[in-house]
């Protein structure tokens, strides 16, 4: 089956309208999830492809000069189900997976699991040129579960491909990726079905020492903070909810977070107007209003939202926002001028750009 693109953006400026249609296809082809995107540097790269080997999808992600932050709640869980499992390999810069209690860096030469049905956070990191590639294969959960005991117990860990099975697997899913046009569906199915199997053994003789790594309380503290990451920006979370929610006594709750230094509304707080703050700063959300951050973030008063930011950071959001909106036009400037000197009439005297430093003002974009 041939090779499809489900999304693609290329060019400087990464918009709220781009973000839209990237949330879209994240829905679309995997699961109902929030993805936050952050610029590196100017020139920006952003696909995410997909082949099929007969029914399991491989999708490839691929991104320059960007990194993004997944999150998926148990308010989105439970409105869409997703009874899947998704196979984590990274080739170039790592991902962080958070999950059931638990967080892995997962880096080229390694994989990991997660779950569809259970709320989780995907971060994607860039190596030292600003670039990430990784491929994920998605599969159904009765077929891991055939293969793996309480799969779900060993997601968020982080297994080894540098040797035997697991390094043949990881080789065939990429060539059944790049082949998938000259593969009949029949030889394809074949080959990714003994791929997972082959990673699959690899969790299960890795997975039993890693999985007991943990003791009982830092699983629930894990899950709790997990928890909350997750779902901060809900105005009605209360100490009953999320105690409920997690399996835990509100007793419990206060004495876990306790023991990470913090009180529950504290936290809740700090995650908050931390979430704003970047909000505030990111250019893809220039367009959003700050009440509409405000709301967004689990404030039922924009007034509120108001003062305990300034409380916060010393500056109001509106400040903060006029800066980022000042250092735009001031890059704007900037380039209308180069783009003036560099195209202008040449008066006598002046040297205009060679081409190299025309490419090194704005190089162009790696493909």
């Amino acid at each position: 089956m041939m090779t499809r693109s489900l999304y693609e953006f290329k060019g400087r400026n990464f918009t709220a309208d781009h973000r839209d249609m990237l949330l879209s296809s994240i829905r679309r082809d995997f699961y109902t999830a929030d993805c936050s995107v952050y610029q590196d540097r100017e020139d920006l790269y952003f696909s995410n492809s997909r082949s099929f080997a007969g029914y399991i999808p491989i999708s490839r992600h691929r991104t320059i000069g960007i990194h993004t932050v997944t999150r998926r709640t148990l308010k989105e869980v439970r409105s869409n189900s997703s009874d899947t499992f998704l196979v984590w390999l990274p080739m170039r810069g790592a991902i962080t997976i958070t999950q059931n209690g638990r967080t892995a860096t997962v880096e080229p030469g390694s994989f990991a699991l997660s779950y569809g049905n259970e709320p989780l956070c995907i971060g994607t990191l860039s190596d030292d040129e600003s670039e990430h590639l990784s491929y994920q294969i998605t599969a159904p959960a009765h077929l891991v579960s055939q293969a793996i005991p309480e799969p779900r117990r060993l997601c968020a860990i982080s297994f080894s491909t540098t040797q035997g099975g697991a390094r043949i697997a990881r080789d065939l899913f990429l060539s059944l990726y790049e082949e998938s046009d000259n593969l009949d569906r029949a030889s394809a199915e074949t080959l990714a079905l003994s791929a997972l199997n082959a990673l699959f053994r690899t969790v299960n003789q890795e997975g039993a020492e890693q999985g007991r790594s943990l003791s009982v309380r830092e699983v629930k503290l894990q899950r709790l903070m997990d928890y909350l990451e997750l779902n901060y920006s809900d105005s009605e979370l209360t100490t009953e909810k999320v105690a409920r929610d997690c399996g835990i006594s509100t007793r419990y709750l206060h004495y876990l977070l306790k023991s990470k230094g913090t009180r529950f509304y504290d936290y809740l707080w700090q995650a908050r107007l931390n979430s704003a703050y970047q909000q505030l700063t990111d250019p893809a959300l220039a367009r959003r209003t700050i009440s509409e951050i405000a709301y967004a973030i689990g404030f039922k008063s924009s007034a509120h939202f108001s003062r305990a930011f300034r409380n916060q950071f010393s500056k109001s959001p509106r400040e903060v926002r006029e800066t980022l909106s000042n250092k735009a036009q001031k890059d704007t400037v900037n380039d209308d001028e180069t783009q003036r000197w560099m195209e202008g009439p040449v008066d006598e005297g002046v040297t205009r750009p060679s081409t190299s430093l025309r490419e090194a003002l704005h190089p162009p974009l790696m493909n």
